[in-house]
C-alpha cells in the first residue's frame, strides 16, 4: 500500500498564463511566517487591473485560425448573452441557452438565465433578430428542439417550452422531468446536466454532469417509476416522455459521430469515448464488463495545448498574495502556469459537409480558460474495438484556433444547417470557478462582468460555404422529401429528417425507408433509415437481415444492436441466426465481432457456445464480450474452446480462468464436479485459483466442493513447496496462491510455516495475505505471534490484514508487540477516524506518538520550504519513496491520483497545501469511499466505475477491485480525499522543497 496519494486537481480549477503585471505599492502586507524584507506591497483597489473587453467589430482580429479556415461572427451582443449551448429547429431558427446567472447569481429572482431565439432575416449569415423565447430559468445548461417545442435543462428540472401562438415566445412551460442534483448540499455550477443530443435511436441523450445524483421522475408520466442517476447519463423520448439511464460520467460536452458513437469530455480529460452501450453489460451477474467510458486521447486527457492569450493580472496578484500569506488558498504560478487542458469543454464531433472528408468525425474541444479550439482526428485503437484521438500532423505546435483575448471563453460547439461548426463563446472576464477565488480577491472582481456580452462564431473554409444565409425549412417537406434527406451530406439535415419522420409516424414513408435499407449505397442514409423504421415499429426481421448483410461494417454493427431487441423477445429464426453468425466467418472489423458477441449474449440457441468461442478473444475487450454471455453457458464455453496454437489463434488464457471463476461462483453441483475433474488433469494453479475464488464468492470452498479429493495431490504438493526454502521464490509464491484457497489443516499449517523467522520477506507477505482470508481467531493469533519476525513487506501486509476487520484492528492496537511506526500515515488516519468508537479510542492511545499534528501546525512548520531552493534530483527520491504507488511522473508510478505533470503548474504554495492539507479541496473523482462487503471485508478507495450492476474500487497502490452489487453490504464517504494527512512525517522543510522542485521540473 502506498503512504499517500496527491489529490491536486481541484474541481473546476482553471488556469491561464502570460506576462506578469508589475505591482504598485500603497499598503504593505507582511508575510505571516515572519519574513518581511520581501513583503508584498499592493493596493487592491488600484493594483488589480484587467484586460479590457474587445468589441465585436474587433473580435476576429484577435484570433489565429488554421490555414484554410477563418471565423465569422454569426451573432454577438446584444442579440445574444453568455451562450453555452445551441439548438436549431427544423426551420433553421437558432435557439441559444444563455447562462447569464453564471456563476453566483442562481438564486436571484427572477432568475437571469434564459433562452433566446435568433433569426437571420436578410440571408447574410448574421443572426440580427433576437427574441427572448423563455426567461426566469436558474442556471440553464442545455437545450434541444424536438416534437414541436424546446426541452431545456435547468437543474433540478428539464422543462418543455412551447410557442403555440407563433409570437416567438413560449407561453407554455411544463416540467417534463425533475430530480437532477437533488440530495446534494451544494450544486457545482460546472457539474450540471448538459449536452442534449438527438440520437439515431430516436431518443434525446443528456450528459448528467459527471457524478451527479438524484432520483429522476416525469411529472407528466407519474405512472413511470423514478430512476436514481448514480453517476450515469439520462435519455428520454421527446414524444412519449419515456426515460431511462445509460453509461455516463463525463462533465460538460457530449456528442455523437456519424455512426452513432458517443464522445464526451471532462475538464482535465478532453476526449472520452463510450466503447459500448452498457445496456449490453450485466448479461452475466458473475462477470463485470470493463468500463464503457474510456479516455482516448493519444497524448493524454490533460494534453499539451498552445494558447496565445496572456494571463489576467488579477491571477498574478492572487498568486503573490497567497505566496505572501495575505490570503489562503491554492497558488498559480511557479513558472509556466498553463499549457495543459484544465478546463476542457464542449467536445463535439464534426458531422458537416463544408470542410472536406478529412474533417468529418473529427473532434473539436474548447478550453474555457485557454481561449482556444483543439482538434483531434479519430482512428481505431490497436485492438480495433475502441478508438484513439490524435492531434493532426499539420497542427503540431499550435491549435486549430486560438485567441489573444482573455475574455474569450470557448465552452461549446454545434453542427449547423449550413454544414459548419458553430462556436459558443460565453465571453466573460472571469470564468474561474467561484470556489477557487479567495474572498479577499473576489471582492475586487466583478464576476458578472460580461454577462451582457456573448459571441457565436461560425468556422468556415476560406473558399466559403454556399449554404450560409440560405433559408432552411424541413418543416414543410413532404414525408417523401424527408426520406430523401436522409442521404444528405450534412449531418444536421439527416438528424432533423429522421426526427421529423419519427414525430410524424407517417406510414407512407415505410416503402421508401425499406428501399433505402435494402439497396442504398449510402451507409449513413441506411443507418438513419434503420432508426426511422425502428421508431415507427416497422423494423422487420428481413430488414434486419439486410442490414446484417450490408457490406459496410457500420451498418452491420447497427443491425446487430437492433437485432438484440428481437432476441430478448424470442429465439432467433434460422435466417436471422445465420445472418448473424456469418459475420464471424467474414472479413469483418473487430468492432463488428465485438458487437456480435454482445448481441449473441441476448440469444438462445444450441450453437451459441460454439459460435462465441469461435469469435476468437484476441484482446481483453473481445474476451469480455464473450464472458458477458449468460453464466449457464460458462461450462459449455470451456468445453468448446479449441487448444491454443498461437499464430493469431484465440488466447485461451483470456477466457479460461474467468470461466472457471464463473463456474465456481455459480456453484452448480454438476458443473463443479466436471470442473474439478478437468482441473485434476491439467493442474494449472492459475485455473484452480480462479475456480476457488468463484467458490468462495458462492460461500463454498475447494475443500467442500472436492469431496473426493481429486485435487488433493495438487494441494499436497503446494503444502510441501510453500515453506520449502530450497524451492525458487516464484514456485513458492504460486504454491501460496493455491494454499490460500484451501481451508484444510495441512494448508493452514504450511502457511504458518511460511511466517517463521528466516523466511523471505516476500514469502511472509504472501502467506499473511493468504492467512488473513480466514476470519477465525486462531488466524489472528498466529499472525500476531510471528510479528517480530516479519520483514518490511510482511509487516505492511500484516497491518493491512489486521485493519481489514474490526476485531483484528482491536487486537492489533491492544498488542504490545506492535510499534506505532509500523503504521503508514493513511492507516493512522483511517484508525483515528474509524466509525467504530472503540477502535478510535484504542488508536488514540496506541498511536499517540504518530498521530499527525494539526494542519495549522504542519503548515507553519513547512512554510519555509517555499523560500528554499529545491533540488529536483533529490526530490525524485522522495517521490519514489512516498508517492509513486499512486501517481505517475517520468513514466514511473501507478495511476490512482492525477499524473504529476498535470499539477506542476499550480505553484509552490498550492502544491504544499495539497500535500499537507489533502482534504481542503477535493475533486469529485478523487473522493474516498469505504465499501463493506458481505464477506466482512472493508475496502477504501476511489470509485472508478459505477453502474447499475457493479462498482469498481481503485485503492492506493493501483489495485482495482470489481464488485457486483450483490456483494456489497454498504458504502459510505465523508467527502475527503483518499490521500491521508501525515505525508510530511519524517521530512524537513528542505526535503519538502526538493519534492516540490521535482514536481515543478517535470
Amino acid at each position: 500500500m502506498c503512504r499517500t496519494v496527491f489529490c491536486l486537481f481541484f474541481a473546476g480549477f482553471i488556469v491561464t498564463s502570460g506576462a506578469q503585471t508589475p505591482l504598485k505599492s500603497k499598503t504593505t502586507y507582511a508575510k505571516k511566517y515572519g519574513e518581511t524584507q520581501n513583503a508584498v506591497q499592493v493596493d487592491p483597489t488600484k493594483d488589480l487591473p484587467s484586460y479590457p473587453a474587445v468589441e465585436p467589430k474587433d473580435a476576429l482580429a484577435t484570433w489565429q485560425v488554421k490555414k484554410g479556415f477563418k471565423l465569422q461572427l454569426a451573432a454577438t451582443e446584444p442579440q445574444v448573452r453568455d451562450p453555452i449551448a445551441i439548438s436549431f429547429d427544423e426551420r433553421g431558427r437558432m435557439f441559444v441557452c444563455e447562462m447569464i446567472d453564471y456563476s453566483e447569481m442562481r438564486d436571484e429572482q427572477p432568475h437571469w438565465g434564459r433562452i433566446s431565439m435568433l433569426e437571420d432575416l436578410d440571408g447574410d449569415g448574421v443572426y440580427e433578430k433576437s427574441t427572448v423565447f423563455a426567461d426566469n430559468l436558474p442556471w440553464p445548461t442545455g437545450l434541444i428542439w424536438a416534437n414541436g417545442g424546446l426541452f431545456v435543462g435547468a437543474t433540478p428540472d428539464i422543462w418543455r417550452l412551447e410557442d403555440q401562438d407563433g409570437d416567438g415566445q413560449a407561453e407554455v412551460r411544463k416540467k417534463a422531468f425533475t430530480g437532477f442534483g437533488t440530495g446534494l448540499n451544494l450544486l457545482n455550477v460546472q457539474g450540471l446536466l448538459n449536452s442534449f443530443q438527438w440520437g439515431q435511436d430516436n431518443r434525446v441523450h443528456v450528459l448528467a454532469g459527471g457524478g451527479n445524483r438524484g432520483v429522476i421522475t416525469c411529472p407528466e408520466r407519474p405512472e413511470l417509476k423514478g430512476v436514481e442517476l448514480g453517476g450515469r447519463d439520462f435519455w428520454f423520448d421527446p414524444v412519449t416522455l419515456d426515460f431511462g439511464l445509460e453509461a455516463g460520467g463525463a462533465q460538460y460536452g457530449m456528442s455523437f459521430d456519424n455512426y452513432g458513437r458517443k464522445f464526451g469530455c471532462s475538464n482535465s480529460d478532453h476526449l472520452q469515448h463510450w466503447v459500448y452501450d452498457d445496456r449490453f453489460a450485466g448479461g452475466n451477474p458473475f462477470f463485470q464488463m470493463p468500463p464503457a467510458r474510456r479516455s482516448i486521447a493519444a497524448d493524454g486527457g490533460a494534453a499539451e495545448v498552445f494558447r496565445l492569450s496572456p494571463d489576467e493580472p488579477w491571477r498574478i496578484i492572487r498568486t503573490r498574495w497567497r505566496i505572501a500569506g495575505v490570503v489562503k488558498g491554492t497558488v498559480e504560478g511557479g513558472g509556466r502556469v498553463s499549457g495543459y487542458f484544465t478546463g476542457a469543454t464542449g467536445t463535439t464531433i464534426y458531422r458537416g459537409d463544408a470542410y472536406g472528408a478529412e474533417f468529418v468525425n473529427n473532434s473539436f474541444t474548447g478550453d474555457a480558460g485557454g481561449q482556444l479550439i483543439h482538434r483531434k482526428v479519430i482512428r481505431p485503437s490497436e485492438d480495433g474495438i475502441s478508438l484513439v484521438g490524435e492531434r493532426p500532423a499539420d497542427e503540431r505546435g499550435f491549435e486549430f484556433a486560438a485567441s489573444k483575448d482573455t475574455w474569450v471563453r470557448v465552452v461549446n460547439f454545434a453542427n449547423a444547417p449550413d454544414g459548419c461548426m458553430h462556436v459558443c463563446d460565453m465571453y466573460r472576464q472571469v470564468i474561474e470557478h467561484p470556489w477557487s477565488i479567495p474572498d479577499e480577491i473576489k471582492q475586487h472582481l466583478d464576476l458578472n462582468n460580461g454577462n451582457d456580452r456573448g459571441r457565436i462564431y461560425r468556422i468556415v473554409p476560406d473558399a466559403g460555404v454556399e449554404r450560409i444565409g440560405e433559408k432552411v425549412n424541413l418543416a414543410d417537406m413532404s414525408t417523401a422529401e424527408l426520406v430523401k434527406t436522409l442521404s444528405h451530406t450534412n449531418g444536421w439535415h439527416r438528424d432533423t429528417a429522421q426526427r421529423l419522420l419519427y414525430e410524424r409516424q407517417d406510414n407512407t414513408a415505410l416503402d421508401a425507408l425499406e428501399e433505402v435499407v435494402r439497396s442504398s449505397g449510402n451507409p449513413l442514409a441506411t443507418l438513419h433509415a434503420l432508426g426511422a423504421l425502428e421508431g415507427m415499429k416497422a423494423l422487420s426481421e428481413p430488414l434486419l437481415i439486410a442490414a446484417l448483410q450490408n457490406k459496410e461494417d457500420a451498418v452491420a454493427e447497427r443491425g446487430l444492436v437492433l437485432a438484440a431487441r428481437l432476441l430478448t423477445l424470442s429465439s432467433p429464426s434460422a435466417e436471422l441466426w445465420n445472418a448473424m453468425v456469418n459475420l464471424n466467418a467474414q472479413e469483418r472489423s473487430a468492432r463488428v465481432k465485438f458487437q456480435l458477441a454482445l448481441t449473441l449474449s441476448k440469444a438462445t440457441h444450441p450453437e451459441l457456445p460454439k459460435v462465441l468461442v469461435s469469435i476468437g478473444p484476441k484482446s481483453e475487450m473481445m474476451a469480455a464480450a464473450v464472458l458477458n454471455a449468460p453464466p449457464e453457458l460458462a461450462a459449455k464455453l470451456l468445453k468448446n474452446l479449441p487448444p491454443s496454437k498461437g499464430n493469431g489463434q484465440p488466447n485461451r488464457e483470456l477466457l479460461v480462468p474467468q470461466l472457471y471463476r464463473i463456474i465456481g461462483w455459480r456453484n452448480n453441483p454438476a458443473e463443479v464436479a466436471e470442473a474439478i475433474n478437468a482441473l485434476s488433469t491439467v493442474a494449472s494453479p492459475d485455473h484452480i485459483a480462479a475456480f476457488a475464488e468463484g467458490l468462495a464468492k458462492a460461500g463454498s470452498s475447494i475443500d467442500k466442493a472436492d469431496s473426493k479429493k481429486r485435487l488433493a495431490t495438487v494441494f499436497m504438493k503446494a503444502a510441501e513447496t510453500a515453506p520449502n526454502q530450497g524451492a525458487t521464490e516464484s514456485e513458492r509464491l504460486r504454491a501460496i496462491a493455491l494454499l490460500r484457497l484451501s481451508t484444510s489443516i495441512d494448508a493452514s499449517d504450511a502457511l504458518t510455516r511460511c511466517l517463521y523467522e528466516g523466511q523471505p520477506d516476500s514469502v511472509q507477505a504472501a502467506a499473511i495475505e493468504a492467512k488473513q482470508r480466514s476470519a477465525s481467531r486462531q488466524a489472528t493469533t498466529v499472525l500476531l505471534s510471528h510479528w517480530p519476525h516479519y520483514g518490511p513487506k510482511a509487516k505492511a501486509a500484516a497491518v493491512e490484514a489486521f485493519l481489514s476487520r474490526d476485531e483484528r484492528a482491536l487486537a492489533l492496537l491492544n498488542s504490545t508487540q506492535v510499534n506505532p511506526k509500523d503504521f503508514s500515515a493513511a492507516q493512522v488516519q483511517a484508525l483515528v477516524k474509524h466509525k467504530n468508537p472503540e477502535i478510535v479510542s484504542g488508536a488514540k492511545k496506541a498511536l499517540a506518538s504518530v498521530i499527525p499534528p494539526s494542519r495549522e501546525e504542519v503548515m507553519a512548520k513547512f512554510k519555509p520550504a517555499l523560500e528554499l531552493q529545491g533540488n529536483a534530483e533529490a526530490g525524485m527520491t522522495h517521490f519514489m519513496a512516498r508517492c509513486m504507488a499512486c501517481h505517475v511522473a517520468k513514466d514511473q508510478g501507478i495511476v490512482v491520483g492525477p499524473d504529476m505533470i498535470t499539477v506542476k503548474t499550480k505553484g509552490k504554495e498550492a502544491l504544499l497545501s495539497a500535500i499537507l492539507e489533502p482534504h481542503k479541496e477535493v475533486a469529485s473523482q478523487y473522493i474516498a469511499y469505504t465499501v463493506n462487503t458481505k464477506e466482512g471485508q472493508t475496502l477504501m478507495g476511489i470509485i472508478t466505475d459505477d453502474t447499475a450492476t457493479s462498482m469498481t474500487i481503485k485503492m492506493m497502490g493501483g489495485a482495482e477491485v470489481p464488485l457486483q452489487r450483490s456483494q456489497i453490504a454498504g458504502s459510505s464517504s465523508n467527502g475527503q480525499s483518499l490521500m491521508p494527512e501525515g505525508l510530511e512525517q519524517g521530512m524537513n522543510p528542505q526535503e519538502m522543497a526538493d519534492l516540490i522542485a521535482f514536481i515543478e521540473a517535470l
